[in-house]
């Protein structure tokens, strides 16, 4: 079926008998072109995505899910899953196919005796967090709030606590999964273990999760903060001091060097809004008298434009990046992971980001290492890498072309200098070869997650996102 036709021909062209017996089928709302929350459920967070699916089905559960993709296979209709819909390629939806809606399964049960946590598919890290800090808790989630947890987890999971505790695949215990088959299983260490291997890290390829079930630690409420900001022109002495400082980091602290612009939102000083910075931020898992003793060499550099250094509540950390990526802006995420910050690694942070077309434009440096990669074994394919380069551009202006022009090349720089790889959350948008974008995100353990998808998914019904293809079939003799 075309994605130029409207939407509501794709329904006539299924039918109303069937169309209706889909809605008669589902627990939860079937959500048609013409249905008053229709534009709100194919709405995503990246403003460059726009896409007009011909049925939503707003599932109440897992059985819900099997119906919803038989229908979609009975029907040949294209696929895809919504959660939190902030990735930034925009998979959550897809043009004239089907959407499951997954946004009404939004638990969070906390056991703070076992310290575990059981998350449903339609929660962001905010909702989590908001329950899960009553009890000083938190598992490994997305760096912002509005961060949906099943994008977030797939793809491996990069937060403010990623060196003290890990990935959220590291903390994931087990997951409720509804096969392309619409089988209802669980994938854990002791259940079906190649599925849960490859769920961690292998994205959406496999399954519907319709219950994740996590590992929780010790964090918070209140956590040390590491906000300071230095003029531009300070960049290069600011990276040459991070890279020696992060040698030797105590695994406690997580820290972003962002070179870009000082955000406009609070508490950066109303003047300062917009002017060219490079900012140190972290989050130390601890105390935050201990915190700022720890940090105290990035403090001291020279004179900030501002330091808001201080204890603050761990939900705040992720309130800030909520602030800083609205909902409906345009955003270009590509990334690489280096070994070391060398002198050609250091430079093209600081020459790319001049070269930018807009002041939201920017290079940021986050370090790994320290307990990334230390749970059971899993297909994120980084584990050993020591920094993840995010380049981001963000605009709200007209000129397109010029920001998705300069990811691209600045992509291509890194990765001529040692960059390679890719982190799943940023991996380019609709312009990229995602043949290409695929192998880069799963690396070495690419081959095995088509072993795994063989199994599970054979005909590549869960193709509308970093797809993994199913080994190509050998001929046989007739």
């Amino acid at each position: 079926m075309s994605s130029h036709r409207h939407p509501l021909s794709t329904v006539s062209e299924l039918g109303e008998e069937a169309v209706g017996e889909l809605s008669r089928s589902l627990d939860g709302d079937l959500i048609l072109p013409d249905h008053p929350e229709y534009h709100d459920a194919r709405d995503v967070w990246n403003g460059l995505v726009n896409r007009y699916p011909a049925v939503v089905a707003r599932v109440a559960g897992s059985r819900d899910v099997a119906t919803a993709i038989d229908f979609a296979r009975e029907h040949d209709l294209e696929l895809s899953v919504r959660g939190g819909a902030h990735q930034q390629a925009g998979d959550a939806v897809v043009d004239n196919g089907l959407v499951v809606d997954l946004s009404e399964l939004d638990d969070v049960a906390v056991d703070p005796e076992r310290q575990i946590a059981e998350v449903g598919p339609g929660t962001r890290t905010e909702d989590v967090l908001a329950e899960t800090q009553e009890y000083g808790l938190a598992m490994p989630t997305g760096s912002a709030g509005c961060v949906g947890m099943p994008g977030t987890t797939l793809g491996g999971g990069v937060g403010w606590i990623r060196r003290k505790h890990g990935l959220s695949v590291d903390a994931l215990r087990s997951m409720e999964v509804v096969t392309a088959g619409g089988d209802v299983i669980e994938a854990s260490p002791d259940t079906n273990q190649d599925l849960f291997w490859a769920m961690r890290g292998g994205d959406s390829n496999f399954g519907v999760v319709t219950t994740f079930e996590f590992d929780l630690y010790e964090v918070g409420p209140i956590v040390g903060a590491l906000n300071v900001f230095y003029p531009a022109d300070m960049a290069d002495e600011v990276l040459r001091t991070y890279r020696e400082f992060a040698a030797d980091a105590p695994a406690e602290l997580t820290t972003i060097v962002n070179y870009g612009e000082i955000p406009a939102i609070p508490p950066m000083p109303d003047h300062l809004h917009g002017e060219a910075a490079i900012g140190l931020i972290g989050c130390y898992a601890g105390g935050p008298e201990e915190a700022m003793a720890t940090v105290a060499p990035l403090r001291e550099i020279g004179d900030p434009l501002i330091d808001a250094s201080d204890g603050v509540p761990y939900e705040a950390l992720h309130e800030v990046g909520t602030l800083m990526h609205p909902w409906g802006r345009n955003y270009i995420n590509r990334s690489v992971f280096v070994d070391d910050l060398t002198d050609e690694v250091r430079d093209l942070i600081v020459d790319r980001t001049e070269a930018a077309p807009g002041v939201m434009d920017g290079v940021g440096v986050w370090s790994m290492g320290g307990a990334v990669g230390t749970g059971p074994d899993a297909a994120y394919a980084w584990p050993d890498k020591r920094f993840l380069i995010v380049i981001e551009a963000a605009w709200e202006d007209t000129n397109t072309p010029d920001h998705i022009a300069w990811a691209q090349e600045t992509d291509r720089l890194f990765r001529e200098v040692g960059g390679e790889g890719a982190y799943a959350g940023y991996a380019g948008v609709e312009e990229a070869d995602w043949e290409n974008w695929t192998r880069k995100v799963y690396g070495d353990s690419y081959s095995r997650l088509q072993s795994v998808k063989a199994e599970y998914d054979p005909d590549n019904v869960f193709s509308h996102n970093l797809n993994v293809e199913p080994p190509a079939q050998a001929p046989t003799d007739d």
